[in-house]
């Protein structure tokens, strides 16, 4: 009897729905990464030091990960109880759709932001509501559209703050409207927290319905290891460590290495200092650039929008160059690139390569 694969497939799930991404050619350049949003700083010396010294790979970790939560506790001044850890926080995130998700249930995202939400939820069947961000150059949170949306069958509203990919920090007062007008919980994901100077920690100890998550990839520069947290509602623990997998799915040596991490906090800061610093510097040359509009950001890294419709055009020029950056096929930000922040001399090769193809757009050598 012939076998058929949509036999065995969940019914909701499409084929290659799954956040993906594809590679543009270097050549023969060795690629400097300015498309993942990692640290350009590699691992401080603590997590450097524990990770050449791990010996114990032949033995499980901690069943609970009672160490990592509860230095990830002491860290946000919360209580280690109603921490979820997991390896990275797409895993969090998939954790939290096991428990909350019931095949044709809502959840409310504003594109564009973090790709991973609607492809995830989704394949735990979630019916997925985009409520878009207002346009450029503000990319403001649609408050009052996401509030009337919600209904009985919204199980959650997620949040992206400061927002991946416009760099935008939506104002706090917007956020807390969205909370106390709602009886969904309410996610606000942190990962570039540390670059903003802004936390909503608070407000998941205020209100009963708030998650916040977090990530140690960006900040702690940790991208390799996979380790991301959330601090959840305290009346929710229950079902959500039911529903997380066994040692939270982070491995001993990334627990280590992030504890590490965690007592070396004063190197982090440094090197988020110097981060934005260097936010502030590229953002200032690109804006030189004729043509060309930085959005503000408060993160690791610059939303660019382009002269022309197409920014891939900006894409592989860089990528000939050995320099990756993000492009976009999304309606409104086809003409756009998102450039991680880097070291300097990155920059000042990248300046060079898009002065040149800007030049070559604006006077109509080539077609944009």
């Amino acid at each position: 009897m012939a076998f058929s694969p949509t036999r065995v497939i969940r019914s909701h799930i499409e084929p290659e729905s799954a956040y993906h991404r594809s590679e543009p050619d270097t050549g023969d350049h060795l690629p400097v990464r300015l498309d993942w949003n990692e640290s350009p700083y590699g691992l401080s010396p603590k997590a450097q030091k524990a990770y050449d010294e791990f010996r114990s790979g032949n033995i499980y970790p901690a069943i609970d990960q009672a160490p990592l939560r509860q230095a990830l506790a002491e860290y946000l001044g919360v209580s280690d109880e109603r921490i979820i850890v997991g390896a990275g926080l797409d895993d969090v995130i998939n954790t939290l759709a096991m428990t909350i998700v019931d095949p044709g249930t809502e959840v409310i995202i504003s594109e564009p932001t973090f790709g991973v939400y609607r492809s995830l939820f989704e394949l735990h069947g979630a019916q997925v509501t985009d409520i878009p961000l207002g346009g450029a150059p503000d990319h403001a949170l649609p408050t009052q559209g996401i509030i009337d949306r919600v209904s009985t069958n919204t199980r959650l509203i997620i949040i992206c703050n400061p927002n991946n990919p416009t760099g935008t920090l939506f104002p706090r007062e917007e956020i807390v409207r969205i909370i106390e007008s709602v009886d969904c919980l309410v996610a606000i994901d942190e990962a570039y927290a540390e670059f903003s100077g802004v936390s909503h920690t608070d407000l998941a100890e205020r209100y009963e319905n708030v998650i916040t998550l977090r990530t140690m990839s960006k900040f702690a520069g940790l991208a390799g290891f996979r380790v991301g947290y959330g601090v959840f509602p305290g009346a929710l623990m229950p079902w959500f460590r039911r529903a997380a997998p066994a040692f939270f799915n982070v491995s001993a040596v990334s627990a280590a290495v992030a504890i590490a991490s965690l007592q070396d906090l004063d190197h982090l800061r440094a090197n988020a200092e110097r981060t934005v610093a260097e936010r502030n510097r590229l953002s200032a040359k690109l804006a030189a650039i004729d043509g060309v509009t930085v959005y503000p950001s408060a993160t690791n890294f610059v939303l660019v929008a382009m002269p022309g419709d197409d920014g891939s055009r900006y894409v592989d020029a860089l990528a000939a160059e050995g320099l990756l950056v993000r492009g976009y096929r999304e309606p409104g930000l086809r003409h756009c690139i998102r450039i991680s922040i880097g070291l300097p001399e990155h920059h000042d090769r990248l300046i060079e390569v898009l002065r040149r193809e800007v030049a070559n757009v604006l006077s109509g050598a080539v077609r944009a």
